[in-house]
């Protein structure tokens, strides 16, 4: 199914976001690439379900907030958000940065999940320390193991506009992320009854997959898969596998 463009104004900030499907709610929280449309697994995944996927305050076009400097404040936004939308019980998924920004929005009181999906999280280890890419384009062949994927990415260029929200995408999440390590979540996720599921592309040069164990093993209710010959976007490089994946384990939690 297609998605609409629309806007929400929550704690006063115009969230613009893409909303589409019918079923039980989903509530997608993206990464550092932010708004970036309705990819085929979305359109997979909104046959069965009515997806929520806004853009963070301080990404693309939605306004930054003074009172949110830090991803712990980012989820506090959203528990807001969830409230002030009336959202109701929804699942939650969440890639890369956005994973880590669902992790702290599920150990917070009052927000009424079903489940949550956790895509290559970060959050649970300090970023590693590796060398940066030299351009553009090693950065964007770095998050996929398939290389035609990457090609395919690199092969729409952007134009001047769309390479300033980019630029401010990553410079909003540097800033929100900081050392992406937050200490205090792994013995809160300890306590998180919620029923999860950890999603891996076994090739992930950006979060490694030797991490997806750690988040597992924190997760008491939770399910683990590693998508073999995969990178760093496995619902984007791979999308109609790790959409059945997902479907699968959202039909066990209605």
């Amino acid at each position: 199914m297609d998605a609409v463009l629309t806007e929400l104004s929550v704690q006063g900030i115009p969230t613009r976001m893409l909303r589409g499907g019918s079923g039980p709610r989903v509530l997608f929280l993206h990464g550092a690439a932010g708004l970036t449309g309705w990819s085929e697994f979305f359109r997979l995944l909104s046959r069965t379900h009515e997806i929520w996927f806004p853009e963070h305050p301080g990404f693309g076009l939605t306004p930054a907030s003074p009172a949110i400097a830090t991803t712990a404040e980012l989820a506090a936004y959203y528990r807001e958000f969830v409230r002030e939308a009336r959202l109701g019980e929804f699942h939650l998924i969440g890639s890369s940065f956005g994973g880590w920004l669902g992790a702290e929005l599920a150990i917070l009181d009052d927000v009424p999940l079903r489940s949550m999906t956790l895509i290559g999280p970060a959050g649970l280890r300090p970023r590693l320390a590796t060398t940066p890419p030299a351009n553009e384009e090693e950065f964007v062949r770095r998050l996929y193991w398939d290389q035609t994927v990457a090609d395919r990415v690199l092969a729409e260029p952007l134009d001047e506009d769309e390479r300033q929200v980019q630029k401010r995408n990553r410079s909003a999440t540097g800033r929100l992320g900081g050392s992406f390590h937050n200490p205090e979540l792994e013995p809160a996720l300890r306590r998180v009854t919620t029923p999860a599921l950890v999603l891996w592309g076994e090739y992930d040069q950006l979060v490694p997959a030797e991490q997806a164990q750690l988040w597992h093993s924190c997760l008491h209710r939770s399910e683990l898969s590693v998508f073999p010959r995969c990178g760093h976007l496995p619902h984007f490089e791979q999308p109609a596998t790790v959409a059945s994946r997902v479907e699968e384990f959202l039909s066990l939690h209605r």
